[in-house]
């Protein structure tokens, strides 16, 4: 049973409903307990008792009649319902025993690690996030923000939907815009997801610890970054065509690092909001971060606002790739196993460039280990200093 399958509005409509469904505590406490006795079923009585004993603090022997009873009515008129909507249960004929499905939530780390509190935020904090992920159009303002490199003006968001959705005429900008300002900026700003500058009418990227980017896009993990390219599945490197791509791609990998992230970005404007909300989250999170860039602004603005990430400074050309003789934009290698390198095309009016990328995921993968050889002296090197941010290793 795949829910995720088919139309680009059946998609979004799944993840509405999805995201709608998982906005409650209590049903990700049940829905955990639900996964984590799978196969196995379990009954409505033992849900029951699961969320008091959980609710209260309490052994399972120890829950009461009249606040397991109130449970049950909570569970039949609140919580199944749901759960049976969004596909994530299986109910028997009489509603008496429930077990999960094979719904693809369940196979996405940031579903899971919510729904086993495998997370590092509050409850209410996971709420407020799958309230606000609820609606496509608030998952696409946030993918589009996350790829600014500053604040932009409101009525750039609403014109940057507007094309999302292949709507220009300008009645509908204008009523793009209203919607923004009167329903979905409010609810992103009460999470905290954006800054919302009333004065100046501009927006800009906040993030939040366990929004993932594949979300963003309405999509579920792990089969995001596959929809990135047009390579086959069973290639062993992965072609990226476009900024946007290129971005997303990375920013995935800086959110799936577990030890070790290394970065590079060699001019102005690649370290984007939603690139640096997640290096500064892998570096919170305990992953040794190592960012190389010569510009001095974004060495500063690291130094200011993450300085437990090591920052060097690369020299110029250090690393080529054979398309070209384009040099790379940015790198992104992750725990030395998923690696993306991305090449700069010509720049837009606005100094923005065109980019283009290669991608390899796998210990065992050519470009990989390619790159493992190639920079593992220096990251060893880059582990084994003191601390102190300020290195400069030429390379």
């Amino acid at each position: 049973m795949d829910q995720i399958n088919g139309s680009s509005e059946e998609c979004d409509g799944s993840l509405d409903i999805l995201f709608s469904c998982l906005e409650n505590t209590e049903r990700r406490q049940l829905l955990g307990h639900i996964y984590d006795q799978a196969p196995a079923t379990v009954t409505r009585d033992g849900l029951a008792t699961t969320l008091v004993a959980s609710k209260q603090k309490l052994p399972p022997e120890q829950v009461v009649v009249e606040d397991h009873q109130q449970a049950v009515t909570a569970i039949d008129h609140m919580h199944l319902p749901k759960l049976d909507a969004a596909g994530l249960i299986q109910q028997s004929n009489d509603g008496n025993t429930i077990t999960r499905t094979d719904h693809p939530a369940y196979q996405d780390p940031g579903i899971l690690a919510a729904l086993t509190d495998d997370v590092v935020v509050e409850s209410t904090s996971l709420d407020a996030l799958f309230r606000a992920l609820a609606h496509t159009r608030r998952r696409t303002t946030l993918d589009i923000l996350s790829h600014q490199y500053h604040p932009i003006r409101l009525v750039t968001l609403a014109r940057d939907l507007a094309l999302r959705q292949q709507e220009t005429l300008q009645e509908e900008v204008e009523q793009i815009l209203s919607s923004l300002q009167h329903i979905h900026l409010p609810i992103l700003q009460e999470t905290e997801l954006i800054e919302n500058d009333m004065d100046e009418k501009t927006v800009n990227y906040e993030g939040h610890p366990l929004l993932r980017v594949p979300w963003m896009h309405s999509e579920l993990a792990p089969n995001f970054r596959a929809g990135l390219t047009d390579s086959p599945n069973e290639a062993d490197v992965w072609n990226l065509d476009g900024r946007d791509d290129v971005v997303s791609c990375g920013q995935s990998l800086c959110e799936e690092a577990d030890e070790e992230l290394f970065l590079m970005f060699t001019t102005t404007g690649l370290l984007e909001a939603g690139c640096f909300s997640r290096i500064k989250q892998a570096a919170d999170r305990g992953v040794d971060v190592y960012l190389g860039t010569a510009d001095l602004s974004v060495r500063e603005f690291v130094q200011d606002h993450a300085p437990e990430v090591t920052l060097w400074e690369p020299q110029t050309n250090w690393l080529y790739l054979p398309v070209e003789g384009e040099n790379v934009g940015r790198l992104v290698f992750a725990d030395r196993e998923a690696i993306m390198i991305g090449t700069l095309g010509e720049a837009s009016d606005t100094g923005v460039h065109d980019e283009q990328a290669i991608f390899g995921e796998g210990a065992d993968n050519t470009l990989v280990v390619l790159l493992r050889q190639m920079l593992g002296s220096h990251l060893d090197e880059l582990s084994e200093q003191d601390e102190d941010i300020e290195s400069r290793l030429p390379f």
